[in-house]
């Protein structure tokens, strides 16, 4: 079977999880052996090109808009620029005639769209025009909101009125998509709440993440403190102050250390460390997961957005480690309380602290719950995320030829 993906990047442009996940897909599917290709954008002063990557083609289109908005710019475009650059890419024209060309030319069984920022929904006219069976995995809530249905540190109930504007078109051509997948049973849902995919066919499928077979050297056998770690990027809607918080809380009651593994802006960073200072808080900048790993008994991920599915989690359970985590977003489905981790809700004052003191007191059993949370990890596999989409792939193009 030959398949086209469709995302707004790939490697090696990593904003985040999407473009990992969507990387181990298009592998996954080439060591399955089918014929596997993707598109994906390249800046705007480059030429169409075609490059491989660990055998996977991919085809790199310029973006056809005013502006590249992925790079980390020390300075945000014009607001202008911004309402501009989203009116564009609502629905955008150019964008979707040179996706067309190449599916004109390759052919491919089934399209399989991810992330479509910068391509707009226009891919899926592209797709529709030549009669191909359309599937589209929603990893975010660009569709609904460019800024992920999170502003000024809450939770969008409802999206705005000029995101419901700039959304419209959007929803309206969801109708051209065969099957809707959501990366957990949270983003589905709330994508549907809102009127999009109203005659596709819905499923959920959540995020492999490659199985680690070598169990990490934990050195925490004779560490008397209750080590905590978070591991992502630094910023607002993460929730890392939170945990900076709780830790200023907790320092007389428990002996805890608080291990800081990312980066983001430099002047959040600088806010997180001037709010940690004298407290048990060490920044260790941009490491590799295992060489925090070795550090902690839990991993916090305490995220106030509605994450769609933080893979950190499942990476963090195939070391054996067990989480404390929000109730945010599609976390719930993954974190079983009690038994890999502990759940808490962030706007409820003291509750992160309640979770903290729980796994602390319980630290004789975090051993046996990080072994639960790798067993958890084998429904998380490359192999078996590939054969959910390879099913309804052939489900699609079955139902097409009728």
């Amino acid at each position: 079977m030959k398949i086209a993906l469709i995302n707004t990047l790939y490697y090696p442009y990593i904003i985040g999880g999407a473009e990992k996940s969507v990387q181990l897909l298009a592998e996954g599917l080439l060591q399955a052996g089918h014929d596997v290709f993707v598109i994906t954008l390249d800046k705007p002063e480059e030429l169409l090109r075609q490059d491989m990557v660990n055998g996977v083609r991919v085809y790199r289109v310029p973006l056809r808009n005013i502006y590249w908005p992925f790079d980390d710019l020390k300075k945000k475009p014009h607001v202008a620029f911004r309402a501009i650059w989203h009116y564009l890419d609502r629905y955008n024209g150019k964008m979707k005639s040179m996706v067309y060309e190449i599916l004109r030319s390759e052919q491919p069984s089934i399209v399989h769209t991810h992330n479509l920022v910068g391509f707009s929904v226009s891919a899926w006219d592209a797709a529709k025009s030549l009669g191909l069976p359309l599937l589209h995995t929603m990893r975010d809530y660009s569709l609904i909101c460019p800024k992920g249905m999170y502003k000024k540190g809450k939770n969008c109930p409802v999206p705005c009125k000029v995101c419901s504007m700039f959304s419209r078109i959007k929803r309206a051509f969801s109708k051209k998509v065969d099957l809707a997948v959501g990366v957990s049973r949270f983003t589905l849902n709330k994508h549907v709440e809102h009127g999009f995919f109203p005659v596709s066919k819905h499923d959920f499928i959540y995020n492999p993440v490659p199985m680690v077979y070598k169990k990490l050297v934990n050195g925490l056998r004779m560490e008397s403190n209750f080590c905590i770690g978070y591991l992502g990027r630094l910023a607002p809607n993460k929730g890392v102050e939170d945990i900076i918080d709780a830790v200023e809380e907790l320092k007389g009651e428990i002996p805890i250390r608080f291990f800081i593994a990312g980066s983001g802006k430099t002047e959040y960073e600088q806010t997180l460390r001037k709010r940690a200072e004298g407290l048990p808080v060490e920044f260790l900048g941009y490491v590799k997961p295992e060489e925090l790993f070795r550090l902690i008994h839990c991993l916090v991920v305490s995220s106030r957005w509605h994450e769609p599915f933080p893979r950190v989690i499942i990476e963090t359970f195939a070391c054996a480690i067990p989480v404390i985590a929000s109730n945010r977003g599609g976390i719930p489905e993954i974190v079983d309380e009690g038994q890999t981790g502990w759940l808490y809700d962030p706007d409820i004052p003291g509750d992160l602290e309640r979770a903290l003191i729980k796994a602390y007191t319980n630290r004789r059993g975090i051993a046996e719950m990080g072994q639960r949370a790798r067993e958890k990890v084998q429904d998380f596999t490359v192999e078996k995320h590939v054969q959910r989409y390879l099913n309804w792939y052939e489900n699609l193009t079955d139902r097409s030829k009728k």
